[in-house]
């Protein structure tokens, strides 16, 4: 058994998935969820048991646990190896590529540095001030504990001694950030004194750098953050999206503020989908990372001049990445950041975020509060603000209302603004191209891809496909349909003499004929990796076809199916000896005409 084997063995896909799902039972060792990958109300996510494998009957995707945690936290295979073998207690063989050495090592160096940080604000004496700024934000200790907030001592003489007890060299923590080479001399300084420690997590919770905020009056910047490194960039890194992840996959929401204050303070007081860009405009990079956990997006800033201008500088990135975008205002009067809000009275947050502002409507607003319309310039210029987002509302009609009400209000001519709006479109920006995936070691044989065929008998153009797949037919989903039963019930199971389309179909038929019992797990070893993907697949699709449906109905209904499945068999025999018989008749073979007008005849 390898090791990928050794930790499937060890874990159930049910309990993963549950971490990152509300499953709920749905049939004989199934369960079900709204999938995490696609927008739905009804639940089209199915886990199952026996087979420890998903599949989304909505997007058409499925696979196993690996799979799963792929896709859910944006890894590669040995990083989601990794992440379940620590889960599962495995113990992987030594991986000793030189850039994931490095990386760990970094990681290391970083983890400790944090780990002492935090120590040293709990004990150390000079951090006294450190301690009392704490209390002053109100940041509670179960808070600071999982945000792992720390300080950086002003004398570095100990905290250096403790780095190089546990092994870490002057390179490796020049290489972290922790340190820079002195520019004159030999030897290192740190970068980080007499700060208050923020540590910066990745999406997976590994610490990759920190800011520090300084406790003195010393005329040096307030906050600073660790220099790009081989871990972190700063524009590939959100602040809390570890912590929030798993909410704002439940919420369907990600809130994003500017400040790590802002996102700590309202992790704190339990809204917890809420991530900080810690003060600079959001990436192609950073969306991308939010894209894996949402499509939804309301965005929260300061309430001066400079927190618009960086919510404005966020936008276009995010409209081209067809990102539903909200934009969350309160009133400057009552906080000036997300943070006083919570404070002062945490239920205005919450109010702030559920009547946040699509963002065409603020937009709109905004252009009639930075310009007048009661001059040419100002029309000019609140036309050219509001056609500016118009150019990314795609559905005409939606478009066509917002120029009407802006014509209107400006009093103008629709025409005179379709015109400019034209102009606009001739220059509007290209989207970032997303990279295409990379074939991994490691896939799966049979992927999902949806079909438009209105007459599927399953009604939402599921399919399953082979890497040599052709076209989906109506024939080929009645025999996915028919086959699905008697995998559920083999009992049901009888001679089908029909000419199956799909050979992997025909395949699963003939070893349940010969007694393959896909119910009985140990049973799995008489049917090859394909077939038992296969019957895994219809497993989970019996599950959600016939919930609790009992053995006569599910008879009646596999007779139904076998009827249509013998139709679509007839009409294609025939359709082959008429075209044989056409062939025949072109090279005057009339021994053949007769022999083939026999066997059509017999079909009748």
């Amino acid at each position: 058994m390898d090791a990928a084997q050794d930790v499937k063995a060890r874990l159930d896909i049910v309990d993963i998935i549950g971490e990152y799902l509300p499953l709920k039972p749905a049939g004989s060792g199934s369960f079900k969820a709204n999938c995490p990958f696609h927008n739905e109300k009804s639940p089209s996510f199915m886990v199952n048991r026996p087979r420890q494998s998903w599949h989304c009957f909505g997007c058409n995707i499925g696979g196993d646990v690996f799979e799963f945690v792929e896709k859910i936290e944006g890894m590669e295979f040995r990083e989601a190896l990794e992440l379940l073998a620590q889960k599962a207690g495995v113990t992987l063989p030594k991986f000793d590529q030189k850039a994931a050495t490095a990386k760990k090592k970094l990681q290391d160096v970083n983890d400790y540095a944090a780990k002492l940080f935090r120590h040293l604000l709990l004990t150390d004496p000079a951090a006294s001030v450190a301690r009392s700024y704490v209390e002053k934000r109100g940041i509670d200790d179960l808070t600071a504990d999982l945000w792992r907030i720390g300080y950086a001592p002003l004398d570095w003489t100990q905290a250096e001694k403790k780095l190089y007890e546990q092994g870490f060299t002057t390179s490796e923590l020049v290489q972290a950030g922790l340190a820079a080479n002195k520019e004159s001399g030999q030897g290192i300084y740190f970068r980080f004194r007499g700060r208050l420690m923020f540590p910066i997590c990745d999406a997976h919770g590994h610490v990759v750098g920190f800011t520090g905020r300084i406790l003195g009056t010393e005329n040096v910047a307030k906050y600073i953050n660790t220099p790009e490194t081989y871990l972190y960039r700063k524009s590939a890194v959100l602040y809390g999206l570890d912590k929030a992840k798993t909410n704002i996959k439940r919420e369907d929401l990600a809130i994003i503020v500017e400040g790590n204050m802002d996102a700590l303070t309202s992790h704190q007081f339990n809204v917890q989908n809420v991530v900080a860009s810690s003060g600079t405009a959001l990436t192609f990079e950073q969306l991308t990372l939010l894209k894996r956990y949402t499509n939804h997006v309301a965005m929260a800033f300061d309430a001066d001049n400079a927190g618009i201008n960086a919510t404005l500088r966020g936008l276009d990135l995010a409209r081209q990445m067809d990102l539903n975008i909200r934009i969350i205002s309160f009133d400057s009067k009552a906080a000036k950041d997300p943070d006083e809000l919570i404070r002062k009275d945490v239920e205005l947050w919450k109010k702030a975020v559920s009547d946040a502002t699509p963002i065409m409507e603020w937009i709109y607003r905004r252009a009639f509060t930075n310009f007048s319309p009661s001059t040419p310039d100002g029309k000019r210029n609140i036309a050219q603000f509001v056609l500016n987002e118009c150019r990314y509302v795609a559905h005409p009609v939606e478009r066509d209302a917002w120029i009407t009400r802006l014509a209107k209000d400006l009093d103008v001519s629709t025409d005179s603004l379709r015109s400019a709006l034209n102009k606009t479109q001739s220059s509007k920006l290209q989207a970032p191209s997303y990279k295409a995936e990379t074939n991994r070691t490691r896939s799966s044989a049979i992927s999902h891809q949806p079909t438009d065929d209105p007459s599927t008998p399953f009604g939402t153009g599921r399919r399953l496909t082979t890497d040599n797949d052709s076209q989906m037919t109506p024939e080929r989903e009645l025999e996915e349909r028919w086959l699905s039963i008697m995998v559920i019930k083999p009992e049901l199971l009888h001679n089908l003499e029909i000419n199956w389309s799909y050979g992997p179909h025909a395949s699963l038929y003939n070893l349940l004929a010969g007694g393959y019992n896909p119910s009985i797990p140990s049973s799995l070893a008489e049917a090859d990796s394909e077939t038992a993907k296969l019957t895994g697949y219809l497993t989970m699709l019996a599950d959600r076809e016939f919930p609790d449906q009992d053995v006569a109905i599910l008879k009646r209904d596999a007779e139904n199916v076998e009827f249509r499945l013998r139709e679509h068999d007839m009409t294609r025999r025939r359709t082959d000896l008429e075209q044989a018989m056409r062939e025949a008749e072109r090279l005057g073979d009339t021994a053949r005409i007769n022999q083939l007008l026999s066997q059509f005849n017999s079909l009748t």
